[in-house]
């Protein structure tokens, strides 16, 4: 979600039949968010919208699964409040068959009692209706028209619809929207069917046969122009724009096709039924809603512009980061940024070359250090977090896409990639933590990983080095001495490669992979004549900010 790139994007886009395996939560996270032991495998949810009024009706269907003999189960929905105009009034809770249930709504959650059935699938149906405060997004594009907009992350679907909010909890879903029939209606999966109603309404039925966390469950409605950009490997590739925007928006969308083909050749199978590219009122720069990604309406260019191509390469890629395999809380919420922001700077790599890598990986280098001098004692993975919204900071975008091109050249091309679609293919369709990808990452390439993942998941900071050489003569060999300085105290164990180079700046022989694991260091590198001048990292492979003595 909510990209970050070179140039004019920056600052707006950085606002913002499968067994599902279950990763352990952190403990507090679990208690505050989720609900152990409950197992949500389908919601059928059917929404009416009005242009006469921002109040909508709900009626949810929620299949699930008790695995002990509970009689209690709570889902969340923000619940209206006494000085407030906003949330859900639940009107009736019962069984498929009509048979009333009892239920209490409270602490914004609707809490139903019901006979225990362990292991067995229940369904309840609840009704209800209310004005969101927000998840659903109510308002007018920047032609005055009226749109409404799913806008989930993190734990804003509870605001209009009734769910466990909460990434570890997957599911299945449906939604059936009754809207004026001059909507068009947008949705996670496959149209299912439109027909029209009375009263100048139409029903439209969309259905998402793939499990997804709840933060990317979600419907658009406006006005919309469609073209079908083409399908790779049968997956259809849309572009929904505002009719006004559609012209100059089909142009910014079209690299989609390229940049869905090129993550699946690298990556693995795509999970969903479509890739729709929806232009949006979402407050974020892009929202990686699974099939149907919201993109800001500011956002139109109306040529080929790497910006833009980063910006859909971003959300892409979070239909296999974040999507697929999905992060087990927010506390790992690098697992889909990180991954993202990194997979993004992959297809720039990919389309313009490695200079183009090299730029936005220093881009986002500046982000990281202006951002650990805000947060000197800030980590990746952060679970102290009370505002979720916080994460949403340059440790769990820039760092974490930093952490994988280090992983990158600590492993090698060749075993990168064999972990990433190994990693994919384990946790394709559900939850992963850190330690997960440790372990598939160790197991294919036979390497011990934990000083790697420790230090830059769990230590605040980064090195910063400061270096400096002189030629012996006598030995023949250049001596290199190397410190880290960085305040915090924390040695960090990095690898050192440095350039030697000639009279016209152009390199002459390179050092071995040196490692440094102290705080100070001296190396001895053979070498038979004076250098001009020496570079470290000249591959920019390490985090870290380097400077030489007397530069």
């Amino acid at each position: 979600m909510k990209e970050q790139k070179i140039g004019f994007l920056a600052g707006l886009l950085l606002l913002a039949a499968v067994t599902i395996t279950r990763a352990q939560l952190p403990i507090g996270y679990a208690a505050r968010y989720a609900q152990p032991g409950v197992d949500v495998q389908n919601y059928a949810f059917t929404l009416t919208l009005s242009d006469s009024t921002n109040q909508i009706k709900g009626e949810t269907t929620i299949r699930f699964t008790r695995s002990d003999d509970r009689q209690t189960v709570w889902f969340d929905l923000i619940s209206p409040r006494d000085s407030s105009e906003t949330g859900m009034r639940v009107r009736s809770v019962s069984l498929p068959d009509g048979k009333v249930v009892p239920f209490s709504q409270r602490n914004d959650r609707v809490f139903i009692n019901l006979p225990a059935a362990p292991n067995q699938i229940t369904d309840v149906v609840i009704r209800y209706d209310g004005m969101p405060a927000r998840g659903l997004i109510i308002s007018q594009n920047k032609f005055g028209e009226r749109t409404f907009f799913g806008d989930n992350w993190p734990n804003n679907a509870r605001n209009y619809l009734p769910v466990v909010d909460h990434p570890s909890d997957k599911a299945t879903c449906s939604f059936a929207v009754n809207a004026p029939a001059t909507y068009r209606i947008i949705s996670n999966g496959k149209l299912q069917s439109e027909s029209n109603l009375p009263n100048g309404r139409k029903l439209t039925r969309w259905q998402e046969n793939t499990p997804i966390p709840t933060k990317v469950m979600v419907i658009g409605a406006a006005k919309f122009a469609v073209e079908e950009v083409g399908s790779v490997g049968g997956v259809p590739v849309q572009s929904w724009l505002y009719p006004n925007d559609s012209q100059k928006g089909f142009v910014d969308y079209r690299p989609a096709k390229e940049i869905l083909q090129y993550f699946i050749n690298k990556i693995g199978p795509y999970s969903y039924e479509k890739l729709a590219n929806v232009e949006s009122t979402t407050i974020f720069g892009g929202m990686e809603n699974a099939s149907c990604i919201f993109y800001n309406e500011k956002i139109i260019v109306g040529k080929k512009d790497s910006d833009v191509e980063a910006l859909l390469a971003h959300e892409i890629a979070h239909q296999w980061f974040g999507n697929s395999a999905t992060e087990a809380d927010w506390s790992q919420l690098w697992l889909s940024e990180g991954f993202a922001t990194y997979f993004s700077a992959l297809y720039l790599e990919h389309a313009y070359g490695k200079d183009t890598l090299n730029a936005v990986m220093n881009q986002n280098k500046g982000q990281i250090f202006r951002f650990s001098a805000l947060k000197p004692k800030g980590t990746i993975v952060d679970s102290t977090a009370s505002n979720l919204m916080d994460l949403l900071n340059p440790n769990s975008y820039q760092k974490g896409g930093w952490v994988l091109h280090m992983l990158r050249h600590e492993l090698g091309d060749d075993l990168f990639w064999k972990g990433i679609r190994a990693y994919y293919e384990k946790y394709r369709n559900a939850n992963a933590q850190s330690s997960d990808l440790q372990t598939v990452m160790e197991s294919v390439s036979g390497k011990k990983l934990d000083q790697f993942f420790q230090q830059w998941l769990h230590q605040p900071g980064y090195p910063e080095v400061v270096w400096g050489s002189k030629y012996d003569a006598a030995k023949k060999a250049l001596v290199i001495d190397v410190r880290q300085a960085q305040r915090s105290g924390v040695v960090f164990a990095i690898p050192l490669t440095f350039s030697i180079r000639g009279a016209n700046g152009r390199e002459i022989s390179r050092t071995a992979r040196l490692s440094m694991t102290e705080q100070n260091q001296t190396f001895t590198v053979p070498l038979a004549t004076r250098p001009v001048s020496v570079a470290i990292d000249p591959d920019n492979t390490v985090l870290m900010r380097a400077v030489e003595m007397g530069k």
